[in-house]
C-alpha cells in the first residue's frame, strides 16, 4: 500500500486528524487512532538540518589467528534498535564492539562522510587500503534507505607474534563535524563485553516509564484543571491561554474541536514531560493565569 500524506505542518485544517508538536530534540504526535506513521521533513534555510547518527567500531573476536585484521566502522541512526541490529549482524560474523559508539551530527550539506585510519605502527602492521581514505556518499546516509552503512579497513600484521594494535580512526563529514576513535587493543586477549547505550536517540529519556507506569497527573488534579479551563472565558483565561503558556498554540483549532480541549493539552504536556515528571511548568502556567484554586488542589494532592 502506498503511503498517504496525512498532514503538512503549518497547513492544518479543521479536518486534520492529528497534531504535531515539534521541539528541539523530539516530535510528539497526537492522533485519533493508532497506526504506522512516518515523519518526513527537509532543511529550512538558512540553517541546515542535521541527522543524529552514531558511529560503531567493530573488529574480529579475539584471539585472532590470522595475519589479516579488519576494522569495520558503521554509520547508523542514533537509536537502540539500529545499534542492536548491527550488534546482531556482527555477532553472526564473529565481530565484537571495540569502543563505545560515538555520536555524530550529519548536516544536510551534500558533503560525504570521510573515513580514514592513521598512526598505524608500520613496523608491525600495514594497511591494505591503497587510497588515503574512504567515503560514504551523502545521499546514502541522508535518505536512510540503505542500511547498515559501513566502511572496512583491512590491516595485515607482520607476524603472528604481533598482538597489539594501536591506531586512530577518523570519521568526519567533509566541511562538517567528526569523531576520532583512539584504538588500543590486544587482538589475542578477549576484551570485556560492551553494553553500549545509544548516545541520545532513544525514543524516551532514560528515566521515562511506559504503559501503566507512565507519568500521569492525578485524576483529581486533571479534573479540576479541565473543569476550570474548558469553558470559554470572556477574558480569555481559559484553555487557549494555557495552550499559549505551554507552547502548544501553533494550531488551536485542533484542540477546539475536542470535547475537552484542556484534557488533550494535558495529554500532550504529560508526553512532553515523561523524562522529568515535573509539575513546575504546569503550575507556573496556572499561576500566571491566576488560577489559584487549581494550584491549591495541586499542592494538596502532591503533598499527600
Amino acid at each position: 500500500m502506498s503511503p498517504v500524506e496525512v498532514l503538512t505542518v503549518g497547513e492544518e485544517t479543521l479536518s486534520s486528524p492529528c497534531y504535531l508538536q515539534l521541539e528541539e530534540e523530539s516530535c510528539h504526535v497526537l492522533m485519533e487512532q493508532l497506526g504506522t506513521y512516518g515523519l518526513v521533513g527537509q532543511s529550512c534555510p538558512p540553517q541546515p538540518a542535521c541527522k543524529r547518527l552514531q558511529l560503531a567500531l567493530f573488529g574480529p573476536r579475539a584471539p585472532c589467528l590470522s595475519l589479516d585484521y579488519t576494522l569495520r566502522i558503521y554509520c547508523i541512526h542514533d537509536t537502540a534498535h539500529a545499534l542492536k541490529e548491527v550488534m546482531d549482524l556482527e555477532r553472526s560474523l564473529g565481530g565484537v564492539l571495540l569502543e563505545e559508539p560515538k555520536p555524530l551530527l550529519f548536516k544536510d550539506s551534500y558533503h560525504n562522510l570521510r573515513l580514514s585510519v592513521h598512526d598505524v605502527p608500520h613496523g608491525h602492521w600495514r594497511s591494505k587500503l591503497l587510497a588515503k581514505y574512504q567515503e560514504i556518499p551523502f545521499y546514502h546516509i541522508w535518505s536512510g534507505s540503505q542500511r547498515p552503512l559501513h566502511c572496512a579497513f583491512s590491516l595485515e600484521r607482520g607476524s603472528l607474534a604481533v598482538s597489539q594494535l594501536t591506531c586512530k580512526i577518523c570519521v568526519r563529514q567533509v566541511e562538517g563535524e567528526g569523531q576520532i576513535f583512539q584504538l588500543h587493543t590486544d587482538i589475542q586477549e578477549t576484551p570485556p563485553p560492551h553494553s553500549p547505550v545509544p548516545s541520545g536517540g532513544c525514543c524516551l529519556p532514560s528515566s521515562s516509564q511506559v504503559g501503566p507506569y507512565a507519568f500521569r497527573l492525578p485524576a483529581s488534579i486533571r479534573q479540576k484543571i479541565c473543569t476550570s479551563l474548558d469553558a470559554p472565558s470572556a477574558r480569555g483565561c481559559d484553555w487557549r491561554l494555557l495552550a499559549h503558556s505551554l507552547g502548544f498554540d501553533r494550531y488551536l483549532n485542533y484542540f477546539a474541536t475536542k470535547p475537552s480541549p484542556t484534557g488533550v493539552l494535558l495529554d500532550l504536556w504529560e508526553a512532553c514531560h515523561q523524562g522529568d515528571a515535573d509539575l513546575v511548568s504546569l503550575a507556573g502556567a496556572l499561576e500566571e493565569m491566576g488560577k489559584s484554586e487549581v494550584l491549591v488542589v495541586m499542592t494538596t494532592e502532591v503533598d499527600c
